[in-house]
């Protein structure tokens, strides 16, 4: 008889197969059970500005391009109607150029085309002048202009850009000054922001103190912010000479995964906490007039990628939610000032008799559809043994309807979907509910990057937009909805509340 030899199995290799099968056994467990939000709708907390909404422009997008042709005047009818489309209620016209000695500065019939096509766009403008060998009556001019024909849709002046440049605090204090008595001279009930600085608790803390109302007349403290740092390795090289060619990209991978990361949320509140101590006490707002994903006009493959539809959109719902009057997106075909680059990360750019529209721009609008009104408290629980990355937020408005926003941010296919319960503690309409998703093919690389789908329906180069809402249903209870989100997608949930 043959004898069967059994081999010798050490006991590190049996507690391995142990953990093993544990672990998968735990996986397929956690599968099987939904993620939990839980949304309180009797408690809600801050008002959320109209005005969160915004795009930032650089001052020199004011002039004429080679064919005499303005890019804000009143019958550019593709961009008006991306305005309208994605839900734009903010305009600031400011960046580096606006302080470049080696930019013009904007003649009077510049101005007056931009606050043309502001009126019909149906946005509140931030209007910057120039700070750096600044001329008081040109700002006096504009003001004049303004004073007169678009007092209705100016929510401020914004005097300069980053005033780190000034070694003496006095003596930008001084210099700003002079140009806001210059335009008060000819605007007496003018509203001022600033200081337009990359976050300075001290400086803002300073400004908030020596400008905010009644003295100073500034209404709202405003900073820029590009959480992820610079698109490059050594962007002193361009600075020193203006060799673009021989900047150096971060690594994109690298930089795809702080986008999504929740560590993002640790660099928001720093600013959020600097925001916070500068404006205690006082009537003050607070804003970031200039932001967006990378600095240095964006990272290609991160800033320009689907996932920046994501975070924009997560971006907008955190500060919105944390009493922010509004965030600006810097945009436009190309950025910055003496050191002029492409776009990046641009919600969308300038094509033949129309716009190429990038995924951010599906981010932002995605945000407006959820409307304004009160942020409402949110629990997330998320007890699996691989945790989805989810983010929530909730908005209640004047019709008694609850919005949910929900976020996967999770890039790994292999995790599949996430499933969701909501539950509201305040039974609604069942029959009512109604969902609209944002999704992309982006996982699958061999795709075209832009294709983007909002309501199952792309943003068209002329501005339009045909997606939509869909019902879908909710459980008995009246009070649960249980939905699969898949990876790197979002959803709304319009849910009618019973009074």
């Amino acid at each position: 008889m043959k004898k069967i030899h059994f081999k010798c199995v050490d006991l590190k290799s049996i507690k391995y197969i142990i953990f093993v099968v544990f672990f998968l056994f735990a996986t397929i467990r956690s599968f099987s059970q939904a993620i939990k939000v839980s949304v309180n709708t009797d408690q809600p907390n801050i008002a959320i500005s109209e005005n969160v909404l915004g795009l930032s422009y650089e001052t020199s997008i004011m002039a004429p391009d080679v064919n005499g042709l303005r890019y804000f005047r009143p019958d550019n009818r593709p961009l008006l109607q991306l305005f309208k489309t994605l839900g734009i209620k903010n305009l600031r016209i400011g960046g580096n150029s606006v302080d470049d000695p080696k930019v013009a500065l904007p003649r009077l019939e510049d101005v007056r085309s931009f606050f043309e096509f502001a009126k019909l766009a149906k946005v509140k403008v931030i209007f910057s002048v120039r700070l750096e060998n600044g001329e008081p009556q040109n700002a006096a001019s504009y003001a004049k202009l303004i004073h007169d024909n678009y007092a209705d849709i100016l929510e401020s002046f914004a005097i300069g850009n980053e005033p780190s440049y000034y070694k003496n605090y006095h003596l930008y204090l001084t210099k700003w000054k002079i140009i806001r008595d210059a335009i008060l001279s000819v605007y007496p009930d003018a509203k001022f922001s600033g200081p337009d600085q990359n976050p300075n608790p001290e400086l803002i803390k300073k400004i908030a103190r020596d400008l905010g109302n009644p003295s100073g007349h500034l209404t709202q403290i405003t900073q820029h912010l590009y959480p992820f740092g610079c698109s490059y390795k050594n962007p002193e090289v361009a600075w020193n000479g203006g060799d673009v060619t021989k900047l150096s990209a971060i690594d994109v991978h690298q930089a795809q995964k702080k986008m999504l990361s929740p560590d993002a949320y640790k660099i928001y509140e720093q600013t959020l906490s600097g925001f916070s101590d500068a404006v205690k006490g006082s009537t003050l707002s607070y804003r970031l007039t200039e932001t967006n994903s990378f600095w240095f006009s964006g990272l290609q493959g991160a800033s320009d990628s689907y996932l920046s539809a994501l975070w924009g959109l997560d971006y907008l719902h955190w500060w919105a939610a944390k009493g922010a009057k509004g965030l600006n997106f810097h945009n436009g075909d190309r950025t910055g000032g003496s050191v002029n680059l492409p776009c990046r990360y641009a919600a969308f750019v300038s094509q033949h008799k129309g716009f190429e529209v990038r995924p951010l721009a599906y981010g932002l609008m995605f945000y407006s559809l959820s409307g304004t009104g009160y942020s409402l408290p949110v629990t997330v629980t998320n007890n699996l043994v691989l945790p989805q990355n989810i983010a929530a937020y909730a908005v209640l408005n004047s019709e008694n309807e609850v919005f949910v926003t929900l976020i996967n941010k999770n890039t790994n296919i292999d995790l599949g979907a996430a499933d969701i319960k909501i539950t509201l503690n305040q039974p609604f309409v069942n029959t009512s509910t109604q969902a609209i998703y944002l999704t992309s093919k982006w996982l699958n690389k061999s795709l075209e990057p832009y294709k983007v789908l909002l309501g199952g329906s792309a943003i068209t180069k002329n501005g339009h937009w045909a997606g939509k809402w869909n019902t879908i249903p909710s459980n008995a209870d009246s009070k649960t909805i249980d939905i699969s989100l898949s990876p790197a997608s979002a959803v709304i949930l319009k849910i009618k509340r019973i009074e």
